[in-house]
């Protein structure tokens, strides 16, 4: 059932193409939405949902199981383990706007590129129902709902990569540290960045930075090349780490990436890279995400045109 999905989603996606128009598609109970692109471009927003439907139990805690010094993740704890918030604990917090930002963007990467809009996925559930970022216990906690839509959101992801011949995902999150940053996660740990021991094998930019000859990885990562030095540009109020003026986080917040950088981007294999970009929560005011929005579009743009299109300009969309 799963793989007849994917192929239709694959079928329109291609019918698409072929008509320059641009269709939503919903999950099931309208709780996941992909709104397809025709560009190599992902942006997925799973923890902006305010869906809350009264038939999916909120996520409090899983059960830790002392024998096998694990948690298990269900409403109903299995002989032998008890729920523990602290051992167990799980994230429930929305992050506020990011839907609003991910529209936004694609909104003025249309416009910069004078006609393609990326690949967008978005979660609609309240985190404390489902968490797109997690594996699929943590994530659904067991439930059919939840666990449905999950699938669904993975589903849209996988399928949007499958139409792409490499690329970037951006994985859009909030954020409220009190350094009020721009944290970018390549799923290369805080002591990585701070020792300056960098290893481009162990980044979710891994394919990029294997395709682009003769410019070294931490130049990628945070210098000239960076995607952080992009967005500073457009704005020194937009701190970002690591980035040209900040490589690493030193003693602060730092967030490196979560299940769908490490899971979807090129770490472990393809050619489709990740990036986790956490927002402070400035950034995503309402006064200040239309302004925000404008300069990030610019960044990302600047980021793909200097770095994916230098070396795939006979493959990419828009180059």
């Amino acid at each position: 059932m799963k793989t007849m999905y994917l192929l239709l989603l694959s079928i329109i996606y291609l019918l698409l193409k072929l008509t320059s128009s641009r269709e939503v598609i919903f999950g099931h109970n309208h709780f996941t939405e992909y709104q397809v692109g025709n560009m190599n471009l992902i942006l997925s927003v799973p923890h902006g949902g305010s869906m809350e439907p009264e038939d999916i139990p909120d996520r409090e805690a899983g059960c830790w199981d002392a024998e096998t010094s694990s948690c298990i993740f269900s409403h109903e704890c299995p002989p032998g383990s008890i729920q523990n918030y602290k051992k167990c604990k799980v994230s429930t917090k929305q992050d506020r706007y990011t839907i609003e930002v991910a529209q936004a963007l694609a909104e003025e990467i249309n416009k910069i590129t004078d006609g393609f809009f990326p690949h967008t996925v978005i979660n609609h559930l309240q985190r404390f129902k489902m968490d797109a970022n997690r594996e699929k216990e943590e994530a659904s906690f067991g439930v059919p709902q939840a666990e449905q839509a999950w699938e669904d959101y993975m589903g849209f992801l996988t399928t949007a990569k499958s139409q792409m011949t490499g690329g970037l995902i951006l994985d859009i999150h909030g954020q409220a540290h009190p350094e009020q940053w721009i944290e970018l996660g390549y799923t290369l740990s805080k002591t990585s960045l701070n020792s300056g021991v960098l290893s481009a094998s162990n980044s979710s930019i891994r394919y990029l930075a294997s395709q682009l000859v003769g410019v070294s990885f931490e130049t990628l990562l945070a210098g000239n090349r960076s995607l952080g030095k992009y967005i500073e540009e457009q704005n020194n109020s937009y701190i970002c780490v690591p980035s040209l003026s900040n490589p690493s986080p030193n003693n602060g917040n730092y967030y490196s990436g979560g299940y769908i950088t490490k899971t979807f981007g090129s770490r472990h294999s393809g050619v489709v890279d990740a990036i986790q970009i956490e927002l402070s929560q400035w950034v995503r005011t309402p006064e200040e995400l239309p302004k925000f929005c404008k300069a990030l579009a610019k960044a990302v743009m600047k980021f793909w045109q200097t770095n994916y299109c230098s070396q795939f300009k006979h493959e990419f969309l828009p180059c």
